[in-house]
């Protein structure tokens, strides 16, 4: 999805995960502790700020941050 359709508060929303220190570790550290607990399909399936960063920035932003 292109940020560009979301609504003025699920950017907001992106902006809050993408830049929260503990979605920044599990996103670095996917097999961390707190990467599993982040990457679970509970918290990732329930939770409306990193619903709206991957809709914002994309899943590739995971897999990137992994990377660095």
């Amino acid at each position: 999805m292109c940020a560009d359709k979301l609504s003025f508060s699920k950017k907001i929303m992106a902006t809050v995960c993408h830049h929260c220190p503990l979605c920044k570790a599990a996103r670095k550290n996917p097999e961390s502790v707190i990467g599993k607990m982040l990457h679970h399909k509970y918290h990732s399936d329930n939770c409306p700020f990193w619903k709206a960063e991957i809709a914002a920035y994309g899943q590739e932003v995971s897999e990137k941050t992994q990377n660095e």
